[in-house]
């Protein structure tokens, strides 16, 4: 996880996996936070789509650096694009906690499809001359005491970081937040992460806690969890 719009990916727990987990293996363990209650569970979020140009629709978009890229929703023929893309940010060894040998690229692949099919989160892509180089993800908690708040996910590729893509997927991301009438958004981000944290905090997130040695270290030992939330304006 290194710096959103400079780096990859700014969230500690990537939801795809997370979600994908659930899929195979059932609810999963308490620090995943509750993320996957039940299928059935997840808001369906096409209906909040409409009228939101900046989730709705393919947008033109000029880098830092002067390339050209497009932000658009996610489409399921993308969950194998989505799947390198995950799978070779887990391959830098920093910003992910789940490691390489852990995830399945066809199995992860197979369930992002699925999950996108099913419109379970908001999920938007950046793409630059018909690659994926970045994602960012919503997904909506489902219960009666916490359906207002979102966990946000971001990746960005190695190459395309440190020159605002991340920062235009965090930014549209809020904006379809407001509209969705979401009350909160959180996100996880390794401590060590600065520039990730830089941009959260450009983008109105705050510091609300840290879960000390949260995941195990792929080297031994642990890294703790920075604990980040942006709250929209009435």
């Amino acid at each position: 996880m290194q710096g959103v719009g400079g780096s990859s990916p700014p969230s500690s727990t990537n939801l795809w996996s997370v979600k994908s987990a659930w899929y195979r293996e059932g609810p999963l363990r308490p620090d995943e936070r509750g993320l996957c209650c039940t299928r059935s569970e997840w808001r369906k979020v096409d209906v909040m789509m409409d009228g939101d140009a900046a989730t709705s629709s393919s947008q033109a978009q000029m880098a830092r650096d002067g390339r050209h890229w497009i932000l658009r929703p996610a489409r399921p023929t993308d969950a194998r694009a989505l799947a390198q893309l995950f799978a070779a940010v887990r391959a830098e060894g920093r910003w992910l906690v789940t490691p390489p040998s852990a995830v399945s690229q066809p199995s992860e692949a197979f369930f992002i499809g699925e999950m996108i099919r099913d419109n379970d989160a908001l999920s938007l892509v950046a793409e630059a001359d018909a690659e994926v180089v970045g994602n960012v993800l919503i997904s909506v908690e489902r219960s009666v005491v916490s359906d207002h708040v979102g966990t946000l996910s971001i990746c960005v590729a190695d190459g395309w970081r440190d020159v605002g893509i991340g920062a235009a997927l965090v930014a549209a991301a809020q904006e379809w937040a407001r509209r969705a009438g979401l009350a909160k958004v959180a996100l996880g981000v390794f401590p060590d992460n600065e520039r990730a944290i830089a941009v959260y905090e450009h983008a109105g997130f705050v510091s609300e806690g840290l879960r000390r040695r949260q995941y195990r270290a792929p080297g031994g030992g642990y890294r703790d969890e920075l604990l980040m939330a942006w709250f929209p304006e009435p």
